[in-house]
């Protein structure tokens, strides 16, 4: 097992969900990536929709 800690790195995340209300408005966030690929994910907060606009800031 693996107790590495792992370092965030910091994502540009943009949401293109048609009516979500951040709707291509886009945040910068510390993401840990993930073992298995993607490996960043991301829910929108405010629609719950699956973000696919993840880019490194």
């Amino acid at each position: 097992m693996d107790d590495e800690e792992v370092e965030p790195v910091m994502m540009k995340i943009t949401c293109h969900t048609v009516g979500c209300p951040v709707a291509e408005e886009t945040f910068t966030e510390p993401m840990c990536p993930n073992a298995s690929p993607p490996t960043f994910r991301a829910v929108c907060g405010q629609c719950g929709q699956t973000v696919t606009d993840l880019v490194p800031a």
